[in-house]
């Protein structure tokens, strides 16, 4: 072979090398998105610890990234924008099902809804909400959805006997009642323990909804096989007798646990529901 094309070769060659080279020391930050289900602000103080925890264990940077509402966050994994993804359980059964998200681990805390109303307010029972405005987050999280099987279960129809109003937050549910707006509110138990004193002396838990399993990290299919594993890894040790004690006992998510057959099968229901608010067929 002529010396010339030798040298083109071998200079291709030490580019490419050079190319994986940088990449391996200097790889690309790892994505991590985080469901809309508190403000920017609060997503990111809660959740820097797993970040740094993540920075550490792969040697990598971590961005953590938002969306400004529910729809736009399930958009944004169909656009595989996220390397991981932490979201409710049954938006997480539809990536995996619509979009080949691979499972990676799930917070082991039981996820049920309280109906708070006012302390001292005439509401003593659910059969008290006939008539009444019941506030709950954005029509498609499963907090929302189990307050609303909740009401049913007692014969109450929006729109008939009772007056649903969808909100931007769990806080913003809250609130309304708290302030007067509303009369009753459904939003994450976990969410309601950690809410500032001055609104949570005002309220009382009614009653919780049904359990289905917490929120849980999906990965992308556009990641190796090799950072799948290393990242699923990684995210598993992370518990709450480990690395992960500070965070858990902190934001009372129980532990750190691995995602099952049976808890995605419990979440069928709620898949359908979500499709239909979604306007995706199934």
């Amino acid at each position: 072979m002529k010396t010339w094309l030798w040298s083109i070769l071998i200079g291709c060659y030490l580019s490419i090398a050079a190319a994986d080279a940088a990449e391996q020391n200097n790889p690309a930050p790892l994505r991590v998105g985080l469901l809309p289900f508190l403000s920017t602000a609060k997503l990111l103080e809660d959740f820097t610890p797993i970040k740094s925890y993540l920075e550490n264990r792969l040697q990598r940077p971590v961005m953590l990234q938002t969306a400004p509402n529910f729809q736009s966050y399930i958009e944004r994994a169909g656009q595989y924008q996220y390397d991981l993804y932490l979201t409710a359980p049954h938006i997480a059964a539809l990536v995996e099902h619509d979009y080949h998200y691979r499972r990676v681990s799930r917070l082991t805390r039981g996820l049920d809804g309280s109906i708070v109303v006012l302390k001292d307010g005439p509401i003593k029972s659910i059969d008290d909400l006939q008539n009444r405005v019941f506030t709950t987050p954005a029509d498609t999280a499963i907090t929302t959805m189990l307050g609303e099987k909740l009401l049913m279960d007692h014969h109450l129809y929006n729109g008939k006997n009772i007056t649903i109003q969808y909100t931007p937050s769990h806080n913003n549910a809250v609130i309304a009642v708290a302030t007067g707006k509303a009369d009753a509110a459904v939003t994450s138990a976990a969410v309601f323990e950690k809410m500032t004193p001055a609104i949570k002396d005002k309220l009382t838990i009614l009653t919780n909804t049904e359990t289905v399993p917490h929120m849980m990290f999906m990965a992308s299919p556009k990641l190796s096989e090799k950072d799948y594993k290393e990242l699923r890894q990684a995210m598993l040790e992370f518990t709450a007798a480990g690395p992960g004690k500070d965070f858990f006992e902190k934001s009372g998510y129980g532990d750190m646990g691995k995602i099952t057959d049976k808890e995605m099968q419990q979440l069928r229901p709620y898949v359908k529901m979500l499709q239909q608010r979604l306007k995706i067929s199934p």
